[in-house]
C-alpha cells in the first residue's frame, strides 16, 4: 500500500476507532485495542470495576457461579498471583480487549488476563468507554456486603497497561480472602 494510503487509512481508523482517543498507541486493523501479547505494550485510561462469585452470572441470568466465556488459562474465573505467569481473570468486551490479553493495574500491582465477558462493558464499549471488571475472591458464594462493599473500594477510572511486559512490581496479596477485603492499594 502507498504511504499516502496507509496513513490516510490509519487516520479514517483512528476517527472512527473508539480506542484512537484513550490509548497511546494505534488500534489493529480488526477493531481491537490489543490481542494477547501481539503489540507492544500501551496504557489505556478506563473505568475499573470488580466482580466475584455472588454477582457473576452464565450468561443466563443465573448468577453465584465462577463460570467464564473466554477459557484462558483457567477453566473457571480465578483470582490468582496477579503474576505475570500467574495472572487472575478479568472481564470486558471481546472487541476492547481480546480474549487472552493480559493487562496490568499499577494500583493494584496485579496482572489480569481477558477470560470473560461483561454486559456493563458492552454496553459502555459501544458508547465509546473503556470498561475492565476485576475478578475478586474464591469460586464459592462470600459474605455480603463484604464482596460488593470490597468490589466497590477497587473501582476507579485509572490507568491500566495492557499487553505489559513481564516483571513489573506485583503484590500477590489477595483482592479478597477469607471473606474479607484485603485489596492493596499503591
Amino acid at each position: 500500500m502507498p504511504p499516502l494510503l496507509m496513513a490516510a487509512s490509519a487516520l479514517s481508523l483512528a476517527l472512527i476507532s473508539p480506542s484512537a482517543s484513550a490509548t497511546t498507541g494505534t488500534p489493529d486493523v480488526s477493531g481491537h485495542l490489543h490481542s494477547a501479547r501481539s503489540s507492544e505494550s500501551q496504557t489505556v485510561n478506563v473505568n475499573v470495576t470488580s466482580y466475584g462469585y455472588n454477582d457473576n452470572d452464565d450468561g443466563n441470568g443465573h448468577y453465584g457461579t465462577a463460570q467464564i466465556a473466554y477459557p484462558q488459562i483457567h477453566s473457571e474465573a480465578t483470582e490468582d498471583l496477579g503474576t505475570y505467569d500467574q495472572p487472575s481473570t478479568f472481564a470486558t468486551d471481546p472487541g476492547e480487549f481480546a480474549p487472552g490479553t493480559r493487562i496490568y493495574v499499577p494500583y493494584l500491582q496485579k496482572y489480569f488476563i481477558m477470560e470473560d465477558g461483561c454486559a456493563e462493558c458492552s454496553s459502555d464499549w459501544q458508547n465509546g468507554i473503556h470498561h475492565v471488571d476485576l475478578w475478586m475472591g474464591p469460586a464459592s458464594m462470600q459474605p455480603e456486603p463484604a464482596l460488593d462493599d470490597c468490589e466497590g473500594s477497587v473501582t476507579q477510572n485509572a490507568d491500566i497497561i495492557a499487553d505489559p511486559d513481564p516483571g513489573l512490581p506485583v503484590d500477590t496479596t489477595p483482592l479478597f480472602s477469607d471473606g474479607q477485603c484485603t485489596a492493596v492499594h499503591h
